[in-house]
Order: structure tokens, then C-alpha cells, then sequence
């Protein structure tokens, strides 16, 4: 995990997951926004908004041209890309919403095509999202 700086917004992001080219690894600072081709984030069980609404907002305006969001809460996957400023600010124009883990997910990039196989992605467990122990069925 690498900081993202955007100096410019004034943002300071740490995605989970950064794909970059190896040059933009060559440096202790903090990554350039603009060096990020796919920012991947694994949802928190107690604050899914920051991943589908702060940082589906931020990345775009910082830059970075692919985000994926994975979420073990529900087996889902959530993959947004190429930035659209039609409306005057930054969002991702195209959004693939909540696709059930197993789902194939192709994303292109300027390093290649990559095909991502979501099958065998791991989910929470009842305890990881603090809820109480399933029943047993023996009462």
C-alpha cells in the first residue's frame, strides 16, 4: 500500500491495491495519481461508503482512469472506468454495478488486457461484520 497525493485537490488517498508501472514504483514519495492505471479497494465492514461514494468521487478527479471495488460483505465486485467531465467534474462514465463474485471481469489498461477471475474471492464472516452467530437449527 502506497499514499496517492493529489496536491492539486488536496487529497491523500490510500487505495488497497495500486497497479502501476514499475517506473512509477521507483520513488519513497507518494505515488502521482495520474501514474495509477487501476486503484482496487476491498470494502470495510463498518464504512462501505467511503469505497462506493468518497473514493468513487476522488479517484476520478485524481486521475486514476480504473477502480475497482471489492466487496466481501456480499460477493460482489463494482468496476468503474473511463473518466467523463462532460458534467463539469470527474466521474467515471462507464460502471459495472455490483456484479456477483464469479462473474469474469476484463479491464484494459495502457500495461494490457487483464482478465481477473472473481470466483474463489473470499467473503466476511458473520463475526468480521459483527453480526451474531447464524442459528444452529437445533432449537
Amino acid at each position: 500500500m502506497r499514499e496517492v497525493d493529489d496536491v492539486a485537490l488536496g487529497k491523500l488517498r490510500i487505495p488497497d491495491i495500486s497497479i502501476t508501472s514499475r517506473e512509477a514504483m521507483l520513488t519513497d514519495d507518494p505515488l502521482d495519481p495520474h501514474e495509477i492505471l487501476l486503484a482496487i479497494e476491498i470494502v470495510s465492514p463498518s464504512n462501505p461508503a467511503n469505497d462506493y461514494e468518497a473514493k468513487s468521487r476522488d479517484y476520478p478527479a485524481m486521475g486514476i482512469e480504473h477502480y475497482l471495488i471489492l466487496d466481501p460483505r456480499d460477493g460482489t465486485w463494482t468496476y468503474q472506468w473511463d473518466i467523463d467531465t462532460s458534467e463539469g467534474c470527474p466521474a467515471y462514465g462507464n460502471r459495472l454495478h455490483k456484479q456477483p463474485y464469479g462473474t469474469p471481469l476484463e479491464i484494459n489498461t495502457a500495461l494490457g488486457t487483464w482478465k481477473l477471475d472473481t470466483s474463489g474471492l473470499p467473503l466476511y464472516s458473520r463475526k468480521e461484520m459483527m453480526l451474531s452467530p447464524e442459528p444452529d437449527g437445533d432449537d
